[in-house]
């Protein structure tokens, strides 16, 4: 089906009363408002089996257990200290993010155009893919998506992977302004969950708060992509991703502390400025590094093949002299 932006109102079965479709590649998928306050969306069939099942590839072997009870926040990668002084919230939850920005591969492009479809924004608002494993007694309590460096306007969390019914794991709106009963919503793969931090005049929504219930057996995992208020600009979006290429799109945690380390002496503001800065001047270094180590190589091997050849012809030389003495002797 072809459908581009199309209401189509549902005849019977599980589906909600009015559906609208989007095109998403050579596939349809739709959205369905679940909630009023907060608002919330689902789109059923977001990703594929195998877009699933490649970014928990991409994430294998790199991830770090969250720690939000330490005091440090983590802007660069949305990890905030717990809104409860040295509380957990986020238990037992292993956290990697994947940096791809604007050198991203097909299937993170292709999920960012779909993306795209349903916001109306382009992929410079997007941050990158965040990819949290949950185990056995894992669980998020309640909590906001915000980050004070950079307006998060909404979120999309992504399933990846199918949670059996009674092991719990259940993402849930805990606290809805119209009084409704939590909104709760069951793991399930290619399943995107979309809400809006913000209302339509920019303010924060306290009934975004939300959690993520205790995981009683196997494993959980679910991607999650930031809507920012703003374009992210070309530090973030390429040469952040440009360092991060070399360990598989993770970030040395070198950025991250310069960033806090900026944030603490300057504020936000002028620590971004001076944080851009500092990011966009380390390609150019590295450049006149490399250009500098060939000029020498080349300039030391230039040098060494003079010198040889330098001394093959004093070589040559000496041995007409001794060939000389030889036939005045005979």
């Amino acid at each position: 089906d072809d459908t581009t932006d199309a209401e189509v109102v549902n005849s019977g079965g599980s589906l909600p009363d009015r559906v609208r479709l989007y095109a998403g590649g050579d596939r349809p998928f739709f959205e369905d408002a679940v909630s009023k306050s907060p608002v919330v969306y689902l789109i059923h069939n977001m990703l594929t089996v195998e877009e699933c099942d490649e970014l928990i590839g991409m994430a294998k072997g790199k991830y770090d257990r969250v720690d939000d009870s330490s005091g440090t926040n983590n802007y660069l990668e949305n990890t905030m200290v717990s809104e409860k002084l040295g509380e957990t919230l986020a238990k037992n939850i292993d956290r990697v993010t994947l940096w791809k920005g604007g050198i991203a591969g097909k299937v993170i492009k292709d999920v960012d155009e779909r993306i795209s479809q349903v916001t109306g924004f382009p992929p410079e608002h997007f941050s990158d893919f965040q990819i949290n494993k949950y185990e056995e007694g894992s669980s998020h309590e309640p909590h906001f998506d915000v980050n004070p460096t950079n307006g998060i306007m909404a979120t999309i969390t992504i399933f990846l992977n199918d949670v059996p019914q009674g092991s719990g794991g259940e993402f849930i709106y805990t606290n809805p302004d119209d009084g409704d009963e939590p909104v709760v919503i069951t793991p399930t793969k290619g399943l995107a969950i979309v809400h809006h931090n913000t209302d339509e005049k920019y303010n924060f929504d306290q009934s975004t708060i939300h959690k993520e219930a205790t995981l009683s057996g196997g494993i959980k995992y679910v991607a999650k992509k930031y809507v920012y208020l703003n374009p992210q600009p070309n530090h973030l979006r390429i040469v952040l991703p440009l360092m991060a290429m070399p360990f598989g799109g993770k970030l040395p945690r070198l950025f991250i502390t310069l960033q806090n380390a900026l944030i603490e002496k300057y504020g936000s503001e002028s620590a971004e400025v001076y944080f851009q800065k500092i990011v966009t001047m380390i390609p150019v270094l590295l450049l006149i590094g490399i250009a500098s180590a060939v000029s020498a190589f080349v300039t030391n091997k230039l040098k060494g093949d003079g010198g040889e050849k330098k001394d093959e012809k004093e070589a040559e030389g000496k041995s007409k002299k001794s060939k000389s003495k030889s036939k005045k002797s005979d």
